[in-house]
């Protein structure tokens, strides 16, 4: 996302990101965990 998404689009990352966990990582298998990510961007 920070090397690759963000400059490709003429973006650059601001602030802190945030990350949202929609499963609970104590009942759920690895490969069903699901989280958003958040990162505040400004054109560069």
């Amino acid at each position: 996302m920070h090397h690759a998404f963000i400059p490709a689009h003429g973006l650059r990352p601001t602030g802190t990101h945030h990350e949202i966990y929609l499963s609970d990582a104590r009942r759920t298998a690895p490969e069903r965990l699901r989280t958003i990510l958040r990162q505040p961007v400004e054109s560069s």
